[in-house]
């Protein structure tokens, strides 16, 4: 797509000559430019054609008004933390990135929210609310780099979901631009609002697909008076879903619940280089976080860690003594991803299935591998508690990338049929994207996606926003 020279000083006279660049020309480096169009995936290669920073709504608006009347395809651009292929630009698209619009817009002491622009990084959003004596809860090892806006764009949970829940819960409003440029908002000032459809959720887990959220006004709460971590060794994953159902019996709430495998854990070791945290092997280990609010609720821990000894749902545990010990128990949890990324290929996916269902469906999956592709080792971790899965298939040495992701491609369909036989969900918190697009039947029916055409059709009736992600 070649884009006139009118076009190109257009869109300068929007945003400013700083606030736009054009592949043809030499304004930024390649290398940069590239990758405002791509996410955490390594299967697509960028290539669009212009990049722009809005600094506000209305901005957002403009640039999309300019897009429709000029039929440019849109893709909007975060943190790129993603794992879906849902921020990848490959066909000459236009990249919103909503780097520069990171800013509190307002705060309400009373109601306890607080609305701020959708490209806040998390964990400055995080930071904003403690400022103000609150707690912001949904939490994930890409809270460093991930935009508040993506994160309600994929319906994102993380290691807190057990307690707190997906991020869907604290979303009071919001403000999107749809695919014609107009502007919708969604109050979040009021609670109570039953007027009908409750627009909003549309937008949550849309990925972009609907319309690109500019701003959000999110319910906060408060901070968790203490906690503590409790680490243990677990012999095998039914006694993971045992422990899970001992904690139900705990007086104290359970704020986080996760699990890996010695795998996950001997690549952290190596790759971050923190101690083995037990003197023994064993295949698994949970991760437990409790909130602590009186001095005896230690013994309650105490008595809790004895008990799932006695009745041999763990092999070993170690309770956090102090803030350093805790940082580096989390670091076993979230440390995988990077891990294993950065040293393996890595065919990733995400997804959920009903607690009871775990255990059969990982046998069938287990034999699956086994039987039609031996040599594949699999680095398995996860929210557990809220039955996430992140099963992440590591390519074995001798197998180039091309056809390791070949025999992946062979492998996603038969896993997604487990996953319908186990009534699970081919994708938790990780979204569609481009990766899982040609399996939402597994999923959704026929009817549903047709439902969501009708929805895509009326609020992007050129088909623009994000075009290729989701919908088959």
């Amino acid at each position: 797509m070649s884009i006139s020279q009118e076009n190109k000083n257009k869109l300068k006279s929007l945003l400013g000559e700083d606030r736009v660049f054009f592949k043809d020309e030499t304004q930024m480096d390649q290398a940069t430019f590239l990758s405002f169009g791509t996410d955490r995936t390594k299967v697509y290669v960028p290539d669009y054609e212009i990049l722009t920073f809005p600094k506000n709504t209305q901005e957002v608006s403009e640039i999309v008004k300019f897009a429709f009347e000029n039929d440019i395809k849109i893709v909007p651009s975060g943190g790129r933390t993603g794992y879906a292929g849902g921020a990848v630009a490959k066909s000459g698209e236009i990249v919103i990135s909503l780097t520069k619009m990171d800013q509190v817009l307002d705060f309400d002491p009373f109601f306890g929210s607080l609305t701020v622009q959708a490209g806040m990084i998390t964990k400055n959003l995080h930071k904003e609310a403690e400022e103000r004596g609150f707690y912001f809860p949904v939490d994930f090892a890409a809270t460093g780099s991930s935009h508040i806006g993506g994160n309600i764009a994929t319906n994102a949970g993380g290691v807190r979901v057990v307690h707190y829940g997906l991020i869907r819960q604290w979303v009071l409003g919001l403000k999107v631009v749809t695919g014609t440029g107009e502007i919708l908002e969604f109050n979040g000032e009021i609670l109570k609002n039953n007027t009908g459809y409750d627009l909003k959720h549309l937008f949550i887990g849309s990925e972009g697909t609907l319309g690109i959220i500019t701003e959000c006004t999110l319910k906060l709460t408060k901070k968790p008076a203490d906690n503590r971590i409790l680490f243990t060794a677990v012999p095998d994953f039914p006694s993971i879903l045992e422990l899970f159902k001992e904690t139900h019996n705990m007086s104290l709430p359970i704020l986080a619940f996760e699990f890996l495998t010695k795998y996950c854990l001997d690549k952290v070791m190596d790759h971050l280089h923190v101690p083995d945290p037990f003197s023994e092997v064993s295949p698994y280990y949970v991760l437990m976080e409790f909130e602590i609010t009186e001095e005896s609720d230690d013994e309650k821990l105490f008595s809790f860690l004895e008990t799932i000894m006695e009745k041999g749902y763990v092999s070993d545990g170690s309770l956090a003594q102090n803030s350093r010990q805790a940082e580096t128990f989390w670091k076993y949890r979230e440390g995988i991803s990077e891990s294993i990324s950065i040293d393996y290929t890595v065919h990733k996916n995400d997804i959920s299935l009903p607690l009871r269902n775990m255990n059969p469906f990982l046998e069938d999956m287990q034999a699956l591998l086994s039987s039609r592709y031996p040599g594949f080792e699999i680095a398995l971790f996860g929210h557990i508690g809220d039955g996430n899965l992140h099963l992440n298939i590591v390519k074995p040495k001798d197998l180039s990338d091309t056809e390791f992701f070949s025999q992946c491609k062979k492998v996603d369909p038969s896993m997604f049929e487990l996953l319908q036989k186990h009534h699970g969900s081919i994708s938790a918190e990780h979204g569609i994207g481009l990766l899982k697009k040609d399996f939402l039947h597994f999923s959704r029916s026929s009817a549903e996606i047709e439902v969501m055409r009708m929805i895509k059709k009326a609020l992007d009736p050129k088909n623009l926003l994000n075009p290729g992600k989701i919908l088959p």
